[in-house]
C-alpha cells in the first residue's frame, strides 16, 4: 500500500472514532427532562404547588425556560414578577443561579410587554429581590435572586396557582 492510500485510511479512521466518540457523548448525557423533573420535584416541594401546574407556568425546551403564566396589574409589575419567575425556574428547573438580561428580557417580550422601560423596572427591585452583576445595558449583564427574591418569586408561584 502505497503512502497516499495509507494517509487517507488513517484520516478516515480518526473521523470515525470522532463521530463515535461524539455518540457516546450523547449517549451518556442525561436527558433534559430528567433534570428538569427533578427541578420540578424540588420547587414543588419549596412552594406547595403541584408539578402539573408548575409545568403550566414553566416551558423548557432544550436549556431555556419562558414563563408561560403571569401575574401583575400594571407593565412595571409584569416585567417584575416574569424577573423573578425567570429566576426562580432557571435557578431549580436547570440549575444556573444567574441568568442573562437578554433572557429576562425575551421572557418579557414574549408575554407582550413592552421593552421600553425594562431597565428601570428591574432597578427598582435591585437589590432587594435581585441582584445584577454587570454594566446596565450590557449584553453580559446577569442577575440572581436574593433570598428575599426567591421568597417573593415563590409566591408568586402560589399566586398564579391559585389564579
Amino acid at each position: 500500500m502505497d503512502t497516499e492510500t495509507k494517509k487517507i485510511l488513517d484520516d478516515h479512521e480518526t473521523r470515525i472514532k470522532k463521530i463515535e466518540d461524539f455518540i457516546k457523548s450523547l449517549e451518556s448525557k442525561p436527558p433534559t427532562e430528567d433534570i428538569n423533573l427533578s427541578g420540578i420535584k424540588k420547587l414543588s416541594k419549596k412552594t406547595g404547588v403541584n408539578e402539573k401546574m408548575l409545568k403550566e407556568i414553566f416551558d423548557i425546551e432544550d436549556d431555556q425556560l419562558t414563563v408561560v403564566k403571569i401575574t401583575g396589574e400594571k407593565e412595571r409589575d409584569k416585567t417584575q414578577n416574569i424577573a423573578l419567575l425567570v429566576l426562580l425556574g432557571y435557578k431549580y428547573l436547570l440549575s444556573k443561579e444567574e441568568v442573562l438580561s437578554q433572557e429576562i428580557r425575551r421572557n418579557v417580550a414574549e408575554n407582550n410587554i413592552p421593552l421600553n422601560n425594562f431597565a428601570t423596572h428591574l432597578s427598582n427591585v435591585t437589590p432587594s429581590l435581585i441582584r445584577r452583576k454587570g454594566k446596565l445595558r450590557s449584553p453580559k449583564t446577569t442577575y440572581k435572586l436574593t433570598t428575599l427574591g426567591e421568597s417573593k418569586a415563590r409566591e408568586l408561584v402560589k399566586v398564579i396557582a391559585s389564579e
